[in-house]
């Protein structure tokens, strides 16, 4: 078969490798869109693994990334130099 220009296979996520990310999750971490904190993630990881790995495969086998998932808080955090210059700042988005 021929490959697809400017493609991308992404092979099936498992259900371990969903626990292992997150238990890998700092827990210090702010909270995303859906205001879950990653302490709360982790506590819940085994219930909403299997779900997850679902939701996270479906994403791969069709193409498409709900547009509920393409939000992110965007924080800037200063770095050095002359505050009032945005290239002394760096993006975070959660």
């Amino acid at each position: 078969s021929g490959s697809i220009p400017n493609s991308l296979f992404l092979p099936p996520v498992t259900i371990n490798e969903i626990k292992l990310a997150i238990n890998k999750l700092k827990t210090t971490a702010s909270a995303g869109q859906d205001k879950l904190k990653p302490n709360i993630i982790k506590l819940i990881g085994d219930e909403i693994s299997l779900p997850l790995t679902h939701i996270i495969n479906l994403i791969f086998e069709h193409n498409k990334v709900p547009d509920e998932f393409k939000f992110a808080h965007i924080t800037l955090i200063y770095k050095a130099g002359n505050s009032k210059e945005v290239q002394n700042y760096r993006p975070i988005s959660v």
